[in-house]
């Protein structure tokens, strides 16, 4: 799994990890600024860490993902969360309870997070499988879902906005810059 200082959210591809998702549409685009995959659902994980228990709510659940990512971004926003690093010891990230070394790749940070339920890395979500979804006989509760698909579509889509306009103004920038050389 990578850890992502530049993801947004959190977004898991594969199934095991999941324990409950709720239906949820919308896109995200992949920090390429070209790459829109469809968000499946919105649900909560529950994972090992160094043999140790971690849930975490708000998980995009992204089948198409070439690798689940886990948001550094969101990770130092809640509490009892935390970067530390010194060049001896390199980099530990800290959750409530567990302090785990990330692996330092040629270009990314990894954690060897694992599905509570395998021993073994979980395995892809295909379109064909289907998704632990949660079942709602109550009409209250399905238009709360309805009302949480729409405005996870629209802070998705905000979020895509903002990152767009951010791509726009460090371009038209690089080439005010290039021009002044």
């Amino acid at each position: 799994m990578t850890a992502d200082s530049g993801a947004n959210f959190h977004m898991f591809r594969e199934k095991e990890f999941f324990t409950k998702i709720i239906p949820a549409s919308g896109r995200v685009t992949l920090g390429d600024g070209i790459t829109n995959l469809a968000i499946k659902g919105v649900g909560t994980v529950r994972c090992l860490l160094d043999d140790q228990e971690l849930t975490i709510e708000n998980v995009r659940c992204i089948p198409e993902l070439s690798e689940s990512i886990y948001s550094l971004f969101l990770h130092v926003q809640c509490p009892d969360h935390a970067l530390q690093s010194t060049f001896e010891d390199g980099l530990f990230i800290s959750f409530p309870g567990v302090t785990n070394k990330a692996i330092i790749g040629d270009h990314d940070i990894y954690l060897n997070m694992k599905p509570m339920n395998m021993s073994q890395g979980g395995t892809i979500l295909n379109q064909s499988d289907p998704l632990p979804i949660l079942e709602f006989p109550d009409d209250m509760v399905c238009c709360n879902i309805k009302k949480f698909q729409l405005e996870l579509q629209a802070e998705t889509e905000y979020i895509d906005y903002l990152l767009s306009e951010l791509r726009h103004y460090y371009d038209t920038m690089k080439t005010k810059t290039s021009i002044k050389s």
